[in-house]
């Protein structure tokens, strides 16, 4: 049960994390602002970025279908590999609204949204510790 309902979630949070990439795409500039160097700004065109995105949800998505094959009979660590994909897609909708918020036009002070990246970066830490303690204590439990 555990693991169709983290799978639902996951689904959701790759058509979450698709839907946000598109709607940015329309919004960037021709040049993507994707980091701060010492001298000047570190950029990609649009199109090479938005690619370079999409690869990269992709290879992180894909994994879900390798991990799976290679666990089959641990639904318990499926369970949990479905949601740590689902906070990993939750940290690239942070991650791409960031970038998009830093290439707009607006006046915003970027030092006060830090918490929400370090949050969603806390999140997933979390999910990987909270994995490894289940499976200690799981595996501390069962009787020899």
């Amino acid at each position: 049960m555990a693991v169709k309902i983290f799978r639902s979630v996951w689904f959701l949070s790759v058509l979450a994390v698709l839907f946000v990439l598109l709607y940015q795409y329309a919004s960037w500039p021709l040049e993507v602002v994707i980091g701060q160097g010492e001298v000047n700004f570190i950029s990609l065109s649009k199109d090479n970025f938005f690619y370079a995105a999409m690869a990269l949800l992709a290879f992180v998505n894909v994994t879900v279908y390798m991990v799976r094959n290679f666990a089959k009979k641990s639904e318990e660590f499926q369970a949990w590999f479905y949601g740590f994909i689902a906070v990993i897609n939750f940290f690239l909708v942070i991650a791409l609204s960031f970038i998009s918020l830093f290439n707009s036009n607006e006046d915003f002070r970027f030092g006060q949204i830090g918490f929400i990246i370090y949050g969603s970066l806390i999140l997933v830490f979390s999910w990987i510790v909270g994995g490894l303690l289940y499976w200690a204590v799981r595996k501390r439990l069962q009787p020899s």
